[in-house]
């Protein structure tokens, strides 16, 4: 057995940017293997917790001396995600210019992927904050979070900007947010305008707040499941 791990492990690649001297805990993605600090991974996800204080991980490489993920021959196996999808991720906690991060929407969205997959909470509360400070479209970014499940605590300020921007949602719009958001879009929108214009545009009362907006669209979605 040791000598088809020894044989197996020959033909694995060391990653180029996360072999690290130093590290502890080792990980096979695809046919790389990464070499990191355990720490970060160990606090902030309780799936990493669990992989290191079980079992080894089905798949994983074994010599029978070593713990879950403390040697190359015991390296986790991470499936379904690539080793650039893993580096994203531990980019995150290598970052060397900290907090500065200025990368673009995709690798964010990479870093939403895999912290959902493993629930790294303060990694995707980070990934939100970052694509806050990135411009996109309104119905670009509210897809984006539907498309991801993302907590309607982010989703209501932008469902709130469709409540009282002037223009109604056109048909490009309404299919790339969904029915049941439109129909709550345009619920809110009615009980919100004072009158409708001849222009098809209508205006919300001056006197509302965002905290009232806000309570009418959370009415309506606990209203439509």
């Amino acid at each position: 057995m040791g000598s088809e791990n020894s044989t197996v492990i020959d033909h694995l690649q060391r990653n180029p940017h996360y072999y690290l001297s130093g590290g502890d805990a080792y990980f096979l993605v695809e046919n790389q293997i990464f070499r990191v600090h355990r720490y970060f991974l160990e606090r902030e996800s309780h799936v990493f917790q669990e992989w290191f204080q079980g079992p080894a991980a089905p798949g994983a490489f074994r010599n029978g001396e070593s713990r879950n993920g403390e040697s190359e021959s015991a390296a986790i196996l991470l499936r379904d995600v690539t080793p650039a999808a893993f580096e994203k991720l531990l980019d995150v906690f290598y970052n060397p210019k900290y907090s500065v991060y200025g990368w673009p929407i995709e690798d964010w969205i990479t870093i939403i992927q895999v912290a959902q997959k493993w629930e790294f909470s303060q990694v995707l509360e980070l990934a939100l904050r970052e694509l806050e400070k990135i411009e996109i479209p309104l119905i670009s970014r509210i897809a984006l979070y539907q498309r991801f499940h993302i907590d309607r605590s982010h989703l209501l300020p932008l469902y709130g900007k469709l409540c009282t921007r002037p223009k109604a949602l056109d048909y490009q719009e309404s299919n790339a947010i969904g029915l049941a958001t439109t129909v709550v879009i345009f619920n809110a929108r009615e009980r919100l305008r004072a009158r409708p214009l001849k222009d098809g545009k209508s205006l919300l009362p001056a006197e509302f707040q965002d905290s009232e907006v806000y309570m009418v669209l959370t009415d309506l979605l606990v209203t439509s499941g």
